[in-house]
């Protein structure tokens, strides 16, 4: 570790200048460890990004209702982590997470002085990981989940890693495979608390009422093609304009997963009819989506919800907002960032996996076989009330611990 963190130490400083550059504002003292809050002695919560920090909020909704005298923060890495955190409560105070340098790392446990920390999925940050455990304070994984592609790094590399891993006095892991990997690495104290994402807490809409008011007609059939990645906005194209001939009351909804990459998507498009969500009040039959958090709601009035970073390899995004609203999926075959979650839908027969070849074909197939189209959707439902025990068992976990202490 001291060599890890000498070579570390050298890149910091080499690249201080740019990494000032890079943040601005409240971003960059946070990146650099420096948090002001009126309190200390937290439980530190710490979500990669939206997906994780959705997965979390129920669980971080209850730990503010069961324990309202300890004092919560949740960190996250990106811009729309932040933005679905600071949706979650305002007793929550929340942060950019500091660069996983020693000096930032120091400063960061020095401001906050945690009592515990809770990391949401696999985030492993050797100088996280490294102060917690000089500092004795515990560390609880949930909903851990080791990735096909991590898992034999982390094997390869255990004798950098154990060491650290002592600071981890608890695993939550989202599935049996993801348990067996973390015993197979050395964690201690794993269990197979299922995974938190089933337990949505999402907006109910009237979808009715909701495709009236944004001028869509009753018989309107809606695809929307959720968190699209770089290539499937032009097979989302060619598949749209293929079927528009074969279905007269197509509709098309396309909600990028980046909003950073708009003017890249509409060039695509330049030669279809659309608009743009927040620029017009009656939908064509192509809309392009240029605002955050209203994806639940397309999906609540769609007919068919295709889950975006699934048809290359991106390994796929959260197929579950759809399952919500019992609305129909296809996702792609690269799925692997969500492996539990679609196999379970699967299991179920809640989801249809296609391929870009295929695509055109599986879309009009549910849209000439409504039974079976209705059928995948409650289906889809059925998957998350099957499995949302997560929370009560990751509750229970807690508050032992937090007993305890």
């Amino acid at each position: 570790m001291f060599i890890y963190n000498l070579f570390l130490s050298i890149i910091y400083f080499i690249s201080l200048p740019v990494l000032i550059f890079k943040f601005k504002g409240n971003e960059r003292k946070e990146r650099f460890g420096r948090i002001k809050l009126d309190y200390t002695g937290v439980i530190w919560i710490h979500a990669a990004s939206v997906g994780e920090v959705n997965a979390v909020k129920p669980l971080i909704i209850e730990l503010l209702t069961k324990f309202p005298s300890r004092h919560f923060v949740l960190s996250t890495m990106t811009s729309t982590g932040q933005q679905a955190a600071e949706n979650i409560s305002p007793k929550l105070s929340v942060f950019y997470f500091p660069l996983d340098f020693l000096l930032p790392m120091i400063r960061i446990f020095n401001w906050l002085e945690p009592e515990m920390i809770i990391l949401v999925e696999t985030e492993l940050w050797p100088n996280l990981l490294l102060q917690a455990k000089k500092r004795n304070i515990p560390v609880v994984i949930v909903n851990g989940r080791i990735s096909d592609r991590s898992f034999p790094s982390y094997r390869r590399f255990l004798f950098f890693w154990k060491p650290l891993w002592k600071s981890v006095i608890a695993v939550n892991a989202q599935s049996s495979r993801d348990a067996d990997r973390f015993r197979i690495l050395k964690f201690r104290n794993v269990k197979d608390t299922q995974n938190l994402k089933f337990c949505l807490k999402l907006p109910e809409y009237d979808s009715d009422k909701i495709r009236a008011e944004m001028g869509y007609l009753k018989e309107d059939f809606i695809i929307v093609w959720g968190s699209s990645r770089p290539g499937e906005e032009k097979l989302f194209k060619q598949v749209i304009c293929q079927l528009k001939t074969q279905m007269p009351d197509l509709r098309a909804v396309l909600v990028p997963r980046h909003l950073s990459r708009l003017a890249e998507i509409k060039q695509i498009f330049s030669d279809v009819k659309y608009s743009v969500y927040s620029e017009s009040n009656k939908p064509d039959w192509l809309v392009i989506v240029d605002e955050m958090n209203i994806l639940p709601m397309f999906y609540a009035i769609s007919d068919i919800a295709i889950i975006g970073g699934s048809f290359y390899n991106f390994g796929g995004h959260n197929p579950l907002e759809a399952a919500f609203y019992a609305t129909p999926i296809i996702m792609g075959k690269y799925y692997h960032s969500c492996r539990d979650s679609v196999e379970k839908l699967i299991e179920e027969k809640a989801v249809k996996i296609s391929n870009p070849q295929d695509l055109s074909h599986d879309i009009l197939n549910l849209y000439e076989n409504k039974d079976e189209t209705k059928k995948m959707g409650i289906n889809a439902k059925l998957t998350l009330t099957k499995n949302s025990d997560s929370l009560k068992k990751n509750l229970e976990i807690l508050e032992r611990i937090f007993n305890y202490d």
